[in-house]
Formats: structure tokens, C-alpha cells, sequence
């Protein structure tokens, strides 16, 4: 059976960290760097469960394997991994002793409170589902490097903890929105890779625009008309031209949008489900149950219970 990490017993990493700040019981944060002790001490080869969300980034050293949920990703130079809670880890490869990397804590309860706008990070479950896992260029690892120092200092330099918190959140949004940045552009690109091996031409712009559209409208239009009349072809067309291009339907990737939204709405807004039904331009909210039900398999209620 895996072992429960949950923050109280996540804070032995100040014995092993050159680097080590914390804030109660709310976040910590260390950094590892070669010649200190090993890697080894703050993350264990016996699977185990986290109690809040780690998040890490390497900076430098040998390649290790770490598994999250059965699934491995190779953890190298620039790797960010997030572990959120639930999930269950482990290492499976010897841990190398030449890590520099930073990583941090959070209790659920902190992370809950953060005020993000869930618009601005919405991505269609389409593209690809999010991973715990990517591998981020030099520069955008230096930029993130920098977050997590902002944080850091905070925490140290902050004599009344209120504002210390604060600030923290503000920092961690500030990089939630960019690691969607990040995302977008990888899948952006990947968007274009897909297009542009079709046939270029009108084609290629009209799904792109459809692409746009719906990024703009999918919290009142869930219509593939109203997307086919802003682009003045066809409903019939338009879906021909997406799924050609994109291997989805136009309908698909309209319902990725709301339900991404839907999903955000249901656990990290505080709305009921009624307010999150009108949040999306349902008539009832037994049209958005029945909606989302249809796409998930499960109520609005369990999803939030789940």
C-alpha cells in the first residue's frame, strides 16, 4: 500500500535543501543542488501517494525515471513535473546524485483559495490532455526558475504572514498563466502542424478561424450553425473541413471548450451548479446536467464529489 505524503511530513526536506523556505502549513519550497545529499531523501522509490500538489523543475543532472499513475516520464535538464494530489508516484530508476532542482509543496487548502481566471486557462481536452509532465526550453526554464526565487524571497522577507500569503498566490497565478502560456504555444503549433499537412489555401484559414471563434464564443454558442454563419459556409462544410483537418468534429471541439469550463466551473469556482449553468448559457440547469452527463458519463454532483 503507497505511503501518504501530506505536508507535515514533506517538510524533511529542510534537513537535505540548500535552499528552504515554508509558510506554515500552507506551501514550501527547497532547492537541491549537486554535492548536497542525495536526491534520494526527498523522493522515494516506494510508491506513494500525495496529500497536495509538488511541483519540480530540473534544472541540470542525469536523467531519472518517475512514474505518476502507472505512467513514466523521463526527468531530465528543464523537466517540470507536477504531481497533483490523489496521484500516486514513485521513482524507478536509481536517483543520480548531480540534481539541481527546485521544488515545491502545496496544501490543497492554499491552492484552493487562489483567484484564477478560469477563462484564461481553458484548453480543449481535444488538443491533448494536460500532462504532469513537459520539457521546457532554456529560456522558459530560466523564467520559471525565476517564480519560483520570487517566492522564495517572499517568504523569508514577509513579517506579517497575511501579506506574505498574498503575495505567494499572486506569484504562483502569475505562473500558473504562464505555463498556459507555454501550453498554448506548443499547441498552437501543433494545431498548424495539423492544418498545414492538409492542403493549404482557404480551407487551412477557414478551420483556423473556426479555431478562434469558438475560443471567443463557447460560453454562449454551442451551435455549429452560429460558427458556419460567422463564416459564411455552411454547417455541413464547416464540419467537413474541421474533421478533415483536425480529426474531430467541429462539435467535438466546441463541447472540449464548454466542458473544459464546465469541469473548472464545477471544482475550483465556488459556484453551485446552477450559477455555473447560467455561467455557460443553459437554459435550466437540467439541460446543463443532461449536457454534461452526456459527455462525461456522470452528473454535475458526482463530478464535484469525485
Amino acid at each position: 500500500m503507497e505511503k501518504l505524503v501530506e505536508f507535515s511530513n514533506a517538510t524533511h526536506v529542510k534537513d537535505i535543501s540548500e535552499t528552504y523556505s515554508q509558510i506554515d502549513d500552507s506551501y514550501l519550497f527547497c532547492h537541491i543542488v549537486p554535492g548536497g545529499r542525495s536526491l534520494s531523501e526527498l523522493i522515494t522509490s516506494d510508491p506513494h501517494k500525495i496529500n497536495g500538489t509538488m511541483i519540480m523543475l530540473m534544472r541540470k543532472g542525469t536523467p531519472f525515471i518517475y512514474e505518476i499513475n502507472q505512467e513514466e516520464f523521463t526527468v531530465g535538464p528543464n523537466s517540470f513535473v507536477v504531481t497533483f494530489p490523489g496521484s500516486v508516484s514513485r521513482v524507478k530508476t536509481e536517483l543520480p546524485d548531480d540534481v539541481d532542482m527546485y521544488a515545491m509543496f502545496f496544501d490543497s487548502k492554499f491552492l484552493q483559495n487562489l483567484n484564477i481566471n478560469l477563462s484564461s486557462v481553458t484548453m480543449p481536452a481535444l488538443l491533448q490532455k494536460p500532462q504532469p509532465y513537459q520539457v521546457l526550453s532554456d529560456e522558459e526554464c530560466d523564467l520559471l526558475c525565476r517564480y519560483f526565487e520570487i517566492i522564495h524571497i517572499n517568504t523569508l522577507e514577509g513579517p506579517n504572514m497575511q501579506i506574505t500569503k498574498t503575495v505567494a498566490s499572486s506569484v504562483l497565478v502569475s505562473m500558473l498563466y504562464q505555463l498556459v502560456k507555454f501550453y498554448h504555444k506548443r499547441m498552437a503549433g501543433m494545431l498548424d502542424d495539423t492544418i498545414t499537412a492538409q492542403k493549404p489555401g482557404k480551407r487551412h484559414d477557414y478551420v483556423r478561424e473556426f479555431v478562434r471563434l469558438v475560443h471567443m464564443h463557447y460560453l454562449r454558442e454551442r451551435s455549429v450553425s452560429f460558427y458556419a454563419n460567422k463564416l459564411f459556409i455552411s454547417p455541413k462544410y464547416l464540419s467537413l473541413l474541421v474533421k478533415e483537418a483536425t480529426g474531430q468534429s467541429a462539435a467535438k471541439w466546441i463541447d472540449d471548450f464548454v466542458l473544459m469550463e464546465a469541469k473548472n466551473m464545477l471544482r475550483f469556482s465556488g459556484k453551485n451548479i446552477q450559477q455555473v449553468s447560467y455561467a455557460l448559457n443553459f437554459p435550466t440547469q437540467s439541460s446543463f446536467g443532461k449536457y454534461f452527463k452526456h459527455l462525461t458519463g456522470m452528473s454535475p454532483t458526482e463530478y464535484q464529489k469525485s
